[in-house]
């Protein structure tokens, strides 16, 4: 025990009496090498006693008067308990018992023989330790002891949950350094591969008589159609199955008995990859589907046009499961792929522009692609997005409200389908944070929501995925601006500022029927559908929400890896996903969903969902 304490003495050169400086000395304490405590004090005898304990709780006393102390070497009272009181706050003391008695020796005041006594001595030391620290009267030695030992306990538990995070962090950072070293690995080879395609292209340039100045104009044009990376890599398109396809096209367009089919013929581009089935052949292929995934399909689509369309089983359908490993290559496609497919069947689209259907496999598959693996910010969840657009669209009556054309409708699954296209499982406000390279090239301002649409249409400039070619260039002007439009719409930065417009605009009226009001109509029914898993039937919404928390918690571990305070809901080890989730839907979810109920009446059960959704977290608190 090591206490600091003050002593108060006299002024001027005097000598001290004895009782003047045992009225002034304060109770010392000190423990010893030996793990020996020592108490000493002044009795009402004015006397010194000393009072020594070990561990075991033999106890060794004495008091000593004025003759006593003298013998000892006290000719100046005042420096002697100066002396001692130095040497009792620094642990100077040396003890050594011996028998029935205890030497202690004090630097400076000589050494005390201490005989053994019958009192507790760890009773002793405890009670003046108290009545020295003047802890309330009310609180025994026996409830200190508990509160201490409470105390205690919680610094383990808590020492334990550091040990934990401590652990969980080498984990992180090993693995980061394990990817790093894959990457730099990775790096290697393929500018290793780079330089032999280039040599080997230099070489046939040189056979076939291209000069440099020709082959460097190849090499810029080229160069112009590929700054964004094609996730597809030297394929233009999935190994998709061709019976599926057909039985999903099957259920959406009709093709009449007797009708010519060619796949040759320009007038047929919309079905030049997957012959569709006639109406005969549609019915016989679906009386008894032997195929499993072709029949979890076939009736998870007959749900289309439902609130509750089921991405979670239709990609479990696709690709085996709905977690990362179903979710990384999906070679067959997967529940985006499928979706956007039957809804551009759905609404005619193919046959009404006549697009060329290789250039839309190739589309969907390239964007399906484009999409990270992402625990939440997946195709899957795109696929989600993409469904409830289509349903506020039709169902929801924007489609018919707003007198929407067919180009706003196709520019509307669009900016769904590619509403998070490579996202990396971060926010913008970690972008900002760190200050990567895409907030500084975007300024700050919706970052994330500016790389998604970019690289789409930077892609798109290659005609392998080009689904605007088909269109005039003033149709593809105005989808371009809708999509743009509406993808930036989803950056939560500016959910209060567009909300604020549309409730300002709906307060004149609600004929939406100029370009600028029903492109804020779009944006806002994109942006319901982005957050729309709150006003899920619940089975689906809880399992929207393990996606979410999953991939927040991995950013709240970048944060930390990074030296960054965990952002809010984001630490793994502070868990708050009920009082996140109520948070989000009292101030984001419910106004929304509220005020396009407003606008269209057939979407207030939305409302409702939530509030059971909320009610369910209310039950369900944070442990």
């Amino acid at each position: 025990l090591k206490l600091q304490f003050l002593y108060f003495i006299g002024v001027g050169g005097t000598m001290h009496t004895l009782e003047d400086s045992l009225t002034s000395l304060p109770k010392l304490f000190t423990k010893t090498p030996s793990n020996i405590v020592v108490l000493g004090k002044t009795t009402n005898e004015n006397t010194l006693c000393l009072t020594a304990t070990t561990p075991t709780n033999d106890c060794f006393s004495a008091t000593f008067d004025q003759n006593a102390l003298m013998q000892m070497g006290a000719t100046d009272f005042k420096k002697y308990f100066e002396s001692m009181t130095t040497a009792f706050n620094e642990n100077k003391c040396c003890s050594q018992p011996v028998g029935n008695s205890c030497c202690l020796e004090v630097p400076g005041c000589g050494k005390f023989e201490l005989p053994k006594s019958n009192m507790n001595g760890h009773a002793v030391i405890l009670s003046n330790i108290l009545s020295f620290t003047k802890l309330r009267a009310s609180k025994d030695p026996e409830k200190q002891l508990e509160e201490a030992a409470a105390k205690a306990s919680e610094a383990s538990a808590r020492a334990k949950a550091l040990e934990r995070e401590e652990a969980q962090l080498h984990e992180t950072i090993q693995a980061s350094r394990d990817k790093v070293t894959y990457n730099n690995t990775r790096i290697i080879e393929l500018q290793e591969e780079l330089q032999s395609l280039d040599e080997a292209k230099r070489k046939a340039a040189a056979e076939n008589g291209t000069t440099r100045e020709e082959l460097q104009e190849e090499e810029d044009e080229e160069e112009v159609i590929s700054r964004v990376r094609n996730p597809l890599g030297e394929e233009d398109c999935k190994k998709y199955d061709f019976e599926l396809l057909q039985l999903v096209k099957g259920q959406f367009m009709e093709w009449p008995d007797g009708q010519l089919y060619d796949a040759d013929s320009h007038q047929n581009k919309f079905c030049c990859v997957i012959k569709p089935f006639t109406t005969s052949e549609f019915a016989k292929a679906t009386q008894n589907l032997t195929d499993e995934t072709q029949h979890q399909v076939y009736t998870l689509l007959q749900d289309l046009d439902k609130w509750n369309y089921d991405v979670f089983s239709l990609q479990e359908a696709m690709s085996g499961s709905y977690s990362h490993e179903g979710l990384v290559t999906q070679p067959r496609g997967g529940s985006l792929f499928v979706t956007a497919y039957a809804l551009m069947h759905r609404y005619g689209f193919m046959q009404k522009f006549n697009i060329n259907e290789k250039i839309m496999l190739n589309w969907l598959s390239l964007v399906e692609a484009g999409y990270h693996p992402n625990p939440y910010h997946n195709s899957m969840h795109a696929a989600d997005v993409l469904h409830i657009t289509h349903y506020i669209l039709s169902t929801g009556g924007l489609a018919s409200t707003c007198k929407l054309n067919s180009e706003d409708v196709f520019a509307a699954l669009c900016a769904a389908a590619i509403h998070d296209y490579n996202h990396p499982g971060i926010n913008n406000n970690f972008h900002s944070k760190v200050q990567t390279y895409l907030a500084t090239l975007f300024n700050d301002r919706s970052i994330l929501e500016n790389i998604h649409v970019s690289s789409v249409f930077e892609l798109m400039k290659m005609d392998k995925f080009n689904i605007l070619e088909c269109f005039s260039d003033e149709q593809k002007r105005d989808i371009r601006e809708t999509i743009v439009e509406m993808v930036l719409a989803t950056d939560m930065g500016l959910h209060a500022k567009i909300l604020g417009t549309f409730k300002r605009r709906l307060a004149e009226d609600h004929e939406f029927k100029k370009k600028e009001d029903i492109r804020l109509a779009l944006s806002m029914a994109v942006k319901m559908a982005d957050i729309s898993n709150c006003g899920r039937e619940q089975t689906l919404y809880l399992g929207w929400c393990n996606q979410i928390a999953d991939e927040f918690y991995m950013q709240g571990d970048r944060e930390r890896n990074l030296g960054f305070p965990c952002s809010p809901f984001m630490d793994r080890y502070v868990p708050a996903m009920a009082k996140g989730q109520i948070a989000f839907m009292n101030y984001i979810v419910v106004p929304l969903f509220e005020c396009i109920s407003e606008f269209l009446p057939a979407m207030h059960f939305s409302v409702d969902l939530t509030e059971e959704n909320k009610a369910y977290w209310a039950n369900n608190a944070d442990s």
